[in-house]
């Protein structure tokens, strides 16, 4: 496809674990553009202002349960206006939870009210790609360049510790919480050597090596690219 013709498309940026799903080759059989890369928040992004989550419902509802549902969609309410959680089944209905509807109800309409995310139930993973296609098909009436990874609203010194942290490669909320609980300090973890970085849980020696290449390879001036762009992967 040449370059210019990416502008008559509607376009959805899919994370690459997404692939197993199906979904991504459903949205390409409505004609829909799907570039797929490793994306740092959500599985689907549709527009700059809307990112999609899609979850099982049982997924979904032991991630209300133990929090980490909140947690991401905190980081992704930062990043994004609108946040779509698709689920995949309806968590009221399983059995497993039927004993504890009230709590789960509690817990969605907290996702809803304190994150402003929208809940999507879906029949499985060809509704779920319906659904992403409306969705992207209505964000395209107004086109904008989508940017894959946008500098977050935040508040505190602390947000922005772990946001600093957390945009090495391999890094995620809990191994950059781990590194500043550890360091103290962002400038301690830069200063940090390959083996003090390897004995954090979640980081070995390989990633270690990975942050302290970035960290000290010189910076080479020239045109900057612009990073999550449809442009960027077509040839």
């Amino acid at each position: 496809m040449a370059k210019d013709d990416w502008k008559s498309k509607v376009i959805v940026y899919a994370d690459v674990r997404e692939e197993k799903s199906g979904i991504p080759d459903l949205l390409r059989s409505s004609n829909l553009m799907v570039v797929v890369k490793q994306l740092s928040l959500g599985d689907y992004i549709v527009s700059d202002q809307i990112a999609v989550e899609r979850k099982s419902a049982g997924d979904f509802a032991r991630s209300l349960f133990d929090g980490r549902l909140f947690d991401q969609a905190k980081r992704l309410a930062e990043h994004y206006p609108v946040v779509v959680y698709v689920v995949e089944g309806n968590p009221l209905r399983l059995y497993r939870y039927r004993n504890r509807v009230k709590q789960l109800t509690a817990a969605i309409t907290t996702l809803v009210v304190d994150f402003n995310a929208r809940v999507i139930y879906s029949e499985g993973p060809w509704h779920t790609a319906m659904i992403i296609e409306s969705l992207a098909k209505r964000a395209s009436r107004e086109r904008r360049q989508v940017v894959l990874h946008k500098k977050p609203r935040l508040s505190s010194i602390r947000d922005w510790q772990l946001y600093i942290v957390e945009s090495f490669p391999g890094i995620g909320p809990k191994t950059a919480e781990r590194i500043l609980e550890e360091f103290g300090t962002i400038e301690r973890f830069v200063n940090a050597g390959i083996v003090e970085l390897s004995r954090i849980p979640g980081i070995g020696e390989k990633k270690a090596e990975e942050i302290k290449r970035i960290l000290k390879t010189p910076y080479k001036p020239g045109e900057r690219k612009k990073g999550g762009t449809l442009e960027d992967f077509v040839g």
